[in-house]
């Protein structure tokens, strides 16, 4: 059996954990400890698809609780890992700040750890450990994880074919362009990143192309009244550039809403049609925002296709 602790899993996971919030009112940024931009320094961020999750105002909130449910209902192989490392991410994980660039996975993940115990489970495992730095095989064909402490509550972890990538997170040149959003969940998204169309899933191709010519790109999740909501906040070159931006996102909903139409259908609420027509837009000078409201019901399916 490998090592199972699969960080981008992990993120993805969060965030259908923040995505349960819809009718919640929860903690914004009154914890204690780094600062989300002080978290994200340590990550190789150039050209990389940034992410970061606020654990702690989740679980604090009651939100973490309220969707992974009771200890009983866990996995196996998850409650073997709790046992052996005296690791719980509902209980000792605080924050995550994620970096996603050229097929690589970079974490920094700041909390409670037993550094000894997770060696140890590393080895048994089938990895190995010299000066507090582990390497270990992955889930993932020719992927392996590395990772090693920072400090006492921070550690830094990779998912590469480097042996040795968890030592790019470090406190270096990783820096954000713009001011960490109060949402405790969001997605800092390299124009770069979205060329390669053919894996995003279907729906978001259009948006997607539209998106090319961005200098800027921020998604962020957090509740809005009674519900969630994912917002856009799109720079771009001018005033021009965003006027026709903001076109293009209507102009695409609205193309959706009428294939669903002519196929006789009806927006699902459970799937990302009922999400990406529900779209609204405007621009301010060279900026374009975007909201789209996520029903209950898709938050359920989301939640429900992640266990």
């Amino acid at each position: 059996m490998h090592f199972r602790f699969q960080p981008w899993q992990l993120a993805l996971l969060l965030i259908a954990v923040c995505a349960a919030s819809v009718a919640g009112v929860y903690l914004y940024r009154t914890r204690g400890g780094s600062h989300p931009s002080d978290l994200v320094s340590y990550l190789p961020t150039a050209n990389a698809t940034v992410v970061y999750v606020d654990v702690d105002s989740l679980r604090r909130s009651g939100i973490l609780k309220m969707i992974t449910g009771s200890k009983a209902a866990e996995e196996l192989e998850y409650r073997q890992f709790v046992d052996a490392t005296l690791f719980d991410y509902r209980e000792d994980l605080d924050s995550v700040a994620a970096a996603f660039k050229d097929g690589q996975v970079f974490l920094a993940l700041k909390g409670r750890f037993h550094w000894k115990n997770l060696m140890d489970y590393a080895i048994r495992q089938g990895g190995s450990c010299h000066n507090s730095f582990c390497t270990t095989p992955s889930s993932r064909p020719n992927r392996r994880i590395s990772f090693y402490p920072v400090r006492p509550d921070l550690m830094g972890l990779s998912v590469s074919q480097d042996d040795f990538a968890a030592y790019q997170v470090a406190r270096k040149s990783g820096k954000l362009s713009l001011a960490p959003p109060l949402q405790p969940v969001w997605v800092l998204v390299p124009a770069l990143a979205l060329r390669d169309a053919d894996s995003l899933p279907a729906g978001t191709k259009p948006f997607a192309s539209a998106l090319r010519n961005a200098e800027e790109i921020v998604f962020t999740i957090g509740a809005q009244e009674d519900h969630l909501q994912v917002s856009l906040n799109v720079q771009c070159r001018d005033a021009n550039d965003a006027s026709a931006l903001q076109r293009d996102f209507e102009n695409t909903t609205d193309t959706l809403r009428k294939w669903i139409a002519r196929e006789h259908q009806h927006p699902n609420p459970t799937d990302l049609s009922g999400v990406l027509v529900a779209g609204t837009f405007h621009h301010d000078d060279k900026r374009v925002f975007g909201q789209w409201p996520i029903p209950r019901a898709f938050v359920d399916a989301m939640v429900s296709e992640s266990f």
